[in-house]
């Protein structure tokens, strides 16, 4: 059985969640995550999400609380010597709607991905009902690999998202992205352990409005086998 407990800590506020993953029959894995909702008020069953996964196969999530439902199915062939990898995803409220209150909506989304060779890889993301989609070029470049450049054009919005991340010997990355819609400039550090933990302290600015102060973010993971 393996543990993880995350910490996050976002301005004056800190989270905490934790996920306990128990092998099942075959390739069936079950998972169970709580934040610190689960726990706040003594125990109950907010924010607790229960999970039953086939890695690349499919997944289920459901949350006890409120009953919703996400059901995920993933496949991958090759097409013209080239890597499809296709990702269904379907959110929805298994709890019945009291009367007259419409029923809750149901979201769908579909993610195509084409790998034409280790460093050139293009995404297309669609949610139904949008009218759009999301379409991301992303760039290896050099022989190792360690700097990956990202840019993302959104039709819905009409705008570009930017990325960039160079990763370091010894687990170090360094990440930075730009959202043109919003005006968002990210910068990110993160180091992954071998002790089985990581670190990642990210920063926000709002160039739209320069008054306002970055918003800090500091998240460790930890990572137990039990």
């Amino acid at each position: 059985m393996k543990a993880t407990v995350k910490g996050r800590f976002e301005g004056d506020k800190a989270t905490a969640a934790t996920t306990l993953a128990v092998p099942a029959a075959g390739d069936l894995r079950f998972k169970a995550s709580a934040t610190e909702a689960a726990f706040a008020n003594g125990p109950s069953l907010r924010g607790l999400t229960l999970t039953l996964e086939k890695p690349g196969a499919f997944l289920i999530d459901l949350k006890p609380h409120n009953q919703d439902a996400r059901f995920q199915f993933m496949n991958s062939a090759l097409v013209l010597d080239k890597r499809v990898s296709l990702t269904y995803t379907h959110s929805t409220s298994l709890a019945p709607a009291p009367a007259p209150a419409a029923a809750p909506p149901s979201r769908t989304a579909l993610d195509c991905s084409v790998t034409f060779d280790p460093a050139n890889k293009v995404n297309f993301s669609h949610s139904l009902g949008s009218g759009g989609c999301r379409v991301k070029y992303t760039y290896a470049h050099g022989v190792d690999r360690l700097t990956t450049i990202e840019p993302l054009f959104d039709t819905n919005k009409n705008a570009w998202e930017f990325a960039v991340t160079r990763k370091f010997q010894g687990g170090d990355a360094v990440k930075g992205t730009y959202h043109a819609s919003t005006k968002l400039l990210g910068l990110e550090w993160s180091r992954d352990s071998k002790a089985g933990g990581s670190f990642k302290v990210a920063t926000t600015f709002d160039l739209s409005d320069q008054s306002k102060a970055p918003k800090l973010i500091a998240e460790s993971t930890w990572n137990y086998e039990i």
